[in-house]
């Protein structure tokens, strides 16, 4: 009983804490995640989430931020399993009555089949979902630390009502 208790917390937890991250939905379209390079710093680590979802399907996408994704694979995977109960439970049925053809078997495997589809596809799209939501930080970063000044020296040979002039000085540089 205390089991799924703290899984449902963990899981609130987890979604309370991403409420304002950003969206993979609008992430993908921008970034690439076959160009991402790990940086120090990034808070989502693509093998830990891929394997987040590997033991539970949609785990790594709500470590990720991306707690509806990850519901959604949790879901998936839940009813892969209520599948292969009703196909395991009209195998038993038909197998207890004495049947030479028991039923049930191909929904057990649809069951089984469906969920680990589910469970691959989560792994996956773990991965993906971390490294485009680090590739999205990764440009937050860049963006609030771009301001640069550059101070250089300035000599130069200039003329001037025919005669040579050599201003000498400092530039100075700011970007933005």
């Amino acid at each position: 009983m205390k089991l799924p208790f703290l899984f449902l917390i963990s899981i609130l937890f987890i979604s309370y804490i991403n409420l304002n991250a950003q969206k993979y939905e609008i992430n993908k379209l921008k970034y690439d995640y076959h160009q991402y390079v790990p940086e120090i710093g990034d808070p989502n680590n693509p093998a830990i989430c891929g394997l987040a979802s590997f033991f539970v399907p949609g785990l790594g996408q709500m470590v990720s931020g991306e707690t509806g994704r990850g519901l959604a694979f949790l879901g998936g995977t839940a009813a892969g399993y209520v599948v292969y109960g009703i196909g395991f439970s009209q195998f038993i049925s038909s197998v207890g009555n004495g049947n030479t053809r028991p039923k049930g078997l191909g929904t057990m495997f649809l069951g089984l089949g469906g969920v680990l589809v589910i469970n691959i596809c989560s792994i996956i799209d773990a991965v993906k979902v971390a490294k485009v939501n680090n590739m999205y930080i990764q440009d937050l970063r860049k963006k609030t630390s771009s301001l640069s000044i550059n101070v250089e020296p300035y000599v130069t040979q200039l003329t001037i009502n025919n005669q040579e002039v050599t201003p000498i000085g400092l530039t100075l540089k700011v970007g933005f």
